[in-house]
């Protein structure tokens, strides 16, 4: 079976889906909104390519839609890295976003939750993730679930243009 078939419900009536190239269109616009809010460069042909590979290469990661009644609540992108730090393989929370309309209510949290699951089921001892600075709601979600910051700097090399 394609770890990227499975779906899961939590208690709050929510799915979380594994996303096909079917759902892109209604997908997109969800992105776009997360891209807009943390002031992230937008383009679209890279990130569809980009999301191709994800819901394609079951080695890449894993990219789960939250649902609730077939509408899309959220989602999330949990990428797989190596790191001998972290003894091998671990996850790499690239991207979680709940709509506005269903914050408030635990959803981050039961989506945490999914992604580490989704971590143990894959064998991975560690899982990071990226928050802005200066999003402290965000980081007090991480921080209350035990994420715990490190005093490094993320630091990129774009090699392509």
């Amino acid at each position: 079976m394609n770890p990227n078939d499975s779906s899961a419900v939590d208690s709050g009536g929510y799915v979380f889906a594994a996303a096909t190239e079917a759902d892109l269109p209604r997908l997109i616009p969800v992105l776009r909104a997360f891209y807009e809010v943390e002031h992230l460069p937008w383009n679209e042909p890279a990130l569809r390519r980009a999301l191709s590979v994800l819901i394609g290469d079951p080695n890449a990661g894993r990219l789960r839609l939250i649902l609730r009644d077939d509408e899309i609540a959220g989602y999330f992108v949990l990428g797989f890295c190596f790191s001998l730090e972290f003894g091998g393989r671990f996850g790499l929370l690239d991207e979680l976003f709940v709509l506005p309309a269903h914050r408030g209510g635990g959803l981050a949290k039961r989506a945490l939750s999914e992604v580490e699951t989704l971590c143990r089921t894959e064998g991975l001892d560690a899982l990071r993730l990226e928050v802005n600075d200066d999003n402290a709601h965000a980081r007090g979600i991480y921080e209350r679930a035990g994420y715990v910051a490190h005093p490094r700097r993320l630091m990129t090399l774009w090699l392509q243009a």
